[in-house]
């Protein structure tokens, strides 16, 4: 075998080991993308389950909270402050799914459906008047802003106690 032929060889293993590794950088990246888009999917649902654990665990902002939903006018102004801190911490949740959305990582039907929710709070006059205060606030981005409120007028939320507008249906706890 002479050093030319070795050479050749040399180079032919080369260009199929760079070839070997691009495609293992490509599948290294295809899994990464899918892993990243995974975790951003667990962490929009688990961002919200926090705030319904906390609501579910009972104690003073859980009855603010069904308070605002059944008779809001009675909320004293402590409790509207409680409301409008427990809805902007919401809100800043919604807006980084929506940065996530944006961004091309969070899927788009868990980006629809946050967007869904949180547009159908403002049917509640304490939410929208939250919301109303928080863009004065200059708490949120423009696009974030333009987003919530494309999204189509829907009734609000439906809790076991409390229809879609806020009124009592059945003996609170």
């Amino acid at each position: 075998m002479t050093l030319e032929e070795i050479y050749y060889i040399g180079q032919t293993v080369a260009v199929v080991a760079i070839l070997g590794s691009l495609v293992f950088v490509a599948i290294q990246t295809r899994q990464n993308g899918r892993t990243l888009r995974a975790q951003a999917a667990w962490d929009a649902r688990a961002s919200f389950a926090e705030i319904n654990d906390m609501l579910a665990a009972g104690g003073p902002i859980s009855e603010v909270s069904y308070k605002a939903f059944t008779a809001a006018e009675t909320l004293s102004p402590y409790e509207r402050y409680m409301m409008h801190r427990l809805i902007r911490g919401l809100l800043q949740r919604a807006e980084a799914q929506y940065a996530l959305y944006a961004d091309g990582i969070l899927d788009p039907e868990v980006w629809r459906l946050r967007r869904g929710y949180v547009r159908s709070l403002f049917s509640n006059a304490l939410f929208n008047e939250i919301w109303k205060v928080e863009k004065a606030n200059s708490m949120f981005t423009a696009a974030f802003i333009a987003e919530i409120e494309s999204a189509e007028a829907q009734e609000g939320p439906i809790f076991l106690g409390v229809d879609s507008i806020g009124s009592v249906y059945g003996p609170p706890e």
